[in-house]
């Protein structure tokens, strides 16, 4: 059996396609932009098994690279690209008689113009929608001042109808891929067989993220890292809340992320924060070898690749529950497990590095 597969950009380096082609299972990948040397492409894959839709893939590089684009005509522009793109990929897999696998965002599209008796797949990528928008929600109203970053989420974002469409995504294919329990759990909880999910966590270039022990030192503050959007899906206000309630200059945190929320939350403290807003892959790893711990309080995440990378690069992480966490480390031993959105929790488990450097 042949598969066509669709998804926008880099998605985890093509490795579904390159999986797919290495089994003699690809028909086609269908994305937007694909240029064989650069960054939006492997060698792994050749050009011939990829299927490009230019003009998708030219407006959807704008709106993320102008940011002078009004949010709402970005949201609109994206999610026509999406449309597009799982639309291409049902005519390939129909006049291919092939089966269809799609990442979420482009299923709606892809499996309703779908015609053929084959498999329909759904790459799950992220919490089933409506948990994730139950829980953004309740945040909100625990943090109206976080409200810039949470409104901006595709499940808060998103008009009705388009929010409809991704519900009802998660629930037209015959066969699911999550890449953690939380997600699946999700998916079960809104009616999914749980017999028919398959959880596939992701893996990491050991080759690059890998331990550099001599920077490290035990003497000095604590040195937290985190890495990702500064956004409050991410949790980065109980991170910062915890770190002010931590002994004065016992830790420092570094944020490495592009801002998203209001800096506001960042401001005023007395804690030493350090905000990196644009690092490269060199600067990045850097950082990860010479912090003491890594610290990822997201409040849902389909998985988290931060995590193993942080791993591979020798640091204990601290996750919560709403993440790959509980899937890669056992509680005390590689790292520690919080709940979402639990301040005490956090302090608990830096303060047991703290007091065993």
């Amino acid at each position: 059996m042949k598969v066509v597969t669709v998804h926008r950009g880099a998605r985890d380096s093509y490795q579904v396609a390159c999986s797919l082609h290495e089994a003699g299972m690809l028909e086609s990948l269908v994305t937007d932009l694909y240029w064989p040397g650069s960054r939006r492409s492997t060698e792994l894959l050749p050009s011939a098994a990829v299927e490009c839709c230019w003009a998708t893939g030219s407006l959807a590089l704008a709106c993320d690279r102008l940011r002078a684009i009004p949010f709402s005509l970005k949201r609109s522009s994206m999610r026509l690209c999406d449309r597009r793109l799982g639309r291409r990929a049902a005519e390939i897999a129909n006049a291919r008689d092939a089966a269809l696998l799609s990442y979420s965002y482009y299923a709606y599209s892809a499996f309703s113009n779908f015609q053929r008796d084959r498999p329909r797949i759904l790459f799950q990528l992220h919490p089933h929608p409506a948990a994730v928008r139950t829980i953004l929600r309740r945040e909100r109203g625990l943090h109206p001042e976080c409200a810039s970053s949470l409104d901006k989420e595709w499940e808060l974002a998103l008009p009705e109808h388009d929010f409809q469409r991704l519900v009802q995504e998660s629930s037209m294919p015959d066969h699911w891929i999550v890449a953690s329990s939380f997600t699946k759990s999700t998916l079960v909880e809104h009616g999914a067989p749980a017999e028919r999910i398959e959880v596939i966590p992701y893996g990491v270039d050991l080759n690059w993220f890998k331990p550099e022990g001599t920077h490290r030192s035990a003497n000095g503050p604590l040195r937290l890292l985190f890495v990702g959007t500064v956004s409050q899906r991410k949790g980065v206000k109980y991170l910062v809340d915890a770190l002010e309630s931590l002994p004065a200059g016992s830790a420092e945190l570094t944020i490495c992320g592009r801002l998203v929320d209001d800096v506001r939350i960042l401001r005023g403290r007395r804690a030493p924060v350090h905000v990196r807003a644009f690092v490269n892959a060199g600067d990045l790893l850097r950082e990860m070898q010479s912090s003491d711990l890594f610290v990822f309080p997201s409040l849902a995440e389909g998985f988290g690749h931060v995590l193993l990378e942080a791993m591979a690069c020798g640091l204990p992480v601290i996750g919560t529950t709403r993440t790959a966490a509980p899937d890669l480390i056992q509680d005390g031993c590689e790292g520690f497990l919080t709940e979402p959105g639990s301040v005490p929790d956090l302090v608990r488990c830096i303060e047991r590095f703290l007091h065993n450097r």
